[in-house]
């Protein structure tokens, strides 16, 4: 039941932060989540500049390069990067506290259960690859890296294929296609 109330709260908060466009009212309530999740503040904190920094870095360069041809609003920018990181911070918070499976239907939760598993085992394949790729090189080569991702596009290309066909054909059998 406590799972299912922050999970309600989690997503007024993400509707209510969407729909505030006052800078100084976001400050303050990331001032308040940072301190609320006080344990977790930088394990949450240096996950969330990981996940963020790469698009806010390039949709803010984007928007500073335009603002060399009309006027820009800077405040918005500010704004803008400081949402992101409220509702990614937020969003990982509340994942890392909540059972997700708890919350949604049966249907759903499998699902998810299923993208889950499908992200993991891609996960560890990947780190798999490129320890065995980094292993083998004693220095960056352009050749060679553009080599290794032709062979790791085909390689994840065909196990995507092969784990599609193979987790359609367990969902149906557990009767979540009707045909």
């Amino acid at each position: 039941m406590r799972d299912r109330v922050y999970f309600y709260l989690y997503l007024c908060l993400i509707i209510l932060f969407t729909l505030i466009h006052n800078i100084y009212f976001l400050a303050i309530s990331l001032v308040i989540i940072f301190i609320l999740s006080r344990s977790d503040f930088r394990y949450l904190i240096k996950k969330s500049l990981f996940s963020v920094l790469f698009f806010s870095l390039i949709v803010s360069l984007s928007y500073l390069l335009m603002g060399l041809f009309k006027e820009i609003d800077y405040s918005f920018l500010a704004l803008f990067n400081l949402r992101v990181f409220l509702l990614t911070y937020i969003s990982f918070w509340v994942l890392e506290n909540i059972n997700i499976f708890k919350v949604l239907p049966k249907n759903v939760a499998a699902l998810v259960a299923l993208s889950f598993s499908q992200i993991y085992q891609f996960r560890n394949s990947f780190l798999d690859f490129w320890m065995g790729v980094s292993s083998r090189w004693s220095r960056f080569g352009y050749i060679k890296w553009i080599k290794s991702l032709k062979a790791m596009s085909f390689y994840f290309l065909n196990k995507t294929l092969h784990n599609g066909q193979e987790i359609s054909m367990g969902m149906k059998s557990r009767g979540f296609f009707d045909d």
